[in-house]
């Protein structure tokens, strides 16, 4: 950590006498951003973890710990909307100020699934960002992700697919059974203008009756696509939302209306599509001084990756129709797609932030997609907001990202269930 970090954190503790470190503290003199709008200068009361108070003036405590954000600006953990995990991630992602994880497929078992189901519920000090999962998502035989786990090591089982003549009803209690917290399903057969399929997808018949099982179970329901008519389809099905903005064609006001009408989200995941398009905006985020001293090697490593293969127009595509939707009021869901080449866990988001803003979002609705807006569509209640009841998780910022949405990147304090997270990176 430099030595003017240090002098920042020191400069903002008030002295208090010594206490056991509980999750409890109080912060002073914020300007606060509650998940949905600016409240102004606001204390913040924490204990035992959790939010209990926010208000112009509270009494402290006897013993506990007061911090003066001498009116920097306090901010909800971050949300990354959608991520794919592995050993690691999840302590990468929280150096960055992002507090909770949504994993869109992952080959996780049972036990690791269970492990953070109990550490979202926990209150105490941890060191990683919290993680929901969708586990296995549906895909028929040779369908995405399928390729891309041609190289598993031979100890490792393949992940279940969903052929035709398979009951569908069955493998979805499967799939609660083994833990998931939401259902994905995948309909994406690889093509694109010019370009034939290099997939498998269900047909539109069978892709009815998947997504008649993933709806029985009660869960959200949320569909891998990238082409117009597979979102088309996906709406059509009852998605509750679409991952990936549509980079075959250009949405109409239509269907952008449609999505707005029946509730459906969108995840667009722009700082992957940017990476396929052959931009150097990861290079630069590594190479951000607010960024690169608390990258692991790891980390950087990712963020340096290039696609074998890119694709120039997805990302133009994909940007255009964002900003379609958000002019329609759809609810948009930060998420990066990490670890796709040129993304990390943690700084990626950032990058999807400010895309999000280029793309046509302010600066507050690009936020609101990053804390309160995932935490609402996920039901995940206990975060995404700074109000009583709810986690605390917060970051302490230097500037105003609600006018600046790249000041998310200048985390001068943050706290995980109220205990101090350190940003120092593993090697």
């Amino acid at each position: 950590m430099h030595r003017t970090t240090i002098g920042i954190i020191a400069a903002l503790l008030v002295a208090a006498p010594a206490v056991a470190r509980d999750g409890s503290l109080l912060i002073r003199n914020a300007r606060v951003f509650d998940g949905a709008r600016m409240l102004g200068s606001r204390d913040v009361l924490v204990q035992a973890g959790r939010i209990t108070a926010v208000a112009r003036h509270i009494h402290a405590p006897s013993g506990i710990e007061v911090v003066d954000a001498k009116r920097r600006v306090l901010i909800p953990g971050l949300i990354d909307g959608h991520v794919h995990v592995f050993p690691g991630a999840q302590a990468d992602a929280l150096r960055f100020g992002v507090t909770t994880l949504f994993d869109m497929y992952s080959l996780s078992d049972q036990p690791t699934i269970e492990r953070w189901r109990k550490q979202r519920a926990f209150d105490g000090e941890v060191g990683e960002a919290d993680t929901y999962t969708a586990a296995i998502g549906a895909t028929p035989p040779g369908g995405h992700p399928t390729e891309l786990m041609k190289d598993l090591p031979s100890e490792v089982p393949a992940p279940p697919t969903l052929a035709s003549e398979d009951d569908a009803d069955a493998f979805m209690r499967a799939r609660v059974a083994g833990g998931s917290d939401y259902i994905k399903v995948v309909q994406d057969d690889g093509s694109r203008p010019g370009e034939g399929p290099s997939l498998s997808a269900f047909s539109p018949a069978r892709f009815a009756t998947v997504m008649a099982a993933a709806k029985a179970t009660g869960k959200r329901v949320v569909v891998h696509v990238q082409r117009l008519a597979d979102a088309k389809l996906a709406v059509e099905n009852g998605a509750d939302a679409l991952e990936h903005a549509v980079c075959d064609q250009l949405i109409g006001q239509a269907f952008a209306k449609a999505m707005k009408r029946k509730g459906v989200a969108q995840t667009a995941t722009l700082a992957t599509y940017a990476g396929l398009a052959g931009l150097n905006d990861a290079q630069t985020l590594a190479d951000d001084p607010e960024i690169a001293p608390y990258l692991s090697a790891q980390q950087r490593g990712m963020l340096g990756l290039i696609w074998k293969q890119p694709r120039a127009n997805d990302y133009k595509i994909a940007r255009a129709n964002v900003g379609r939707l958000a002019r329609s009021g759809v609810t948009m869901i930060a998420g990066t797609d990490a670890p796709n080449p040129t993304t990390s866990f943690g700084p990626s988001l950032h990058l999807e932030l400010l895309f999000l803003v280029q793309a046509g979002l302010t600066p507050t609705q690009a936020l609101i997609s990053a804390t309160s807006a995932p935490a609402s569509f996920f039901h995940a209640d206990d975060r995404g907001r700074i109000a009583p009841g709810r986690k605390a998780d917060m970051l302490l910022l230097d500037g105003d990202p609600t006018s600046d949405i790249t000041a998310t990147r200048r985390i001068r304090l943050m706290w995980k269930n109220g205990y101090a997270v350190s940003r120092k990176p593993s090697q």
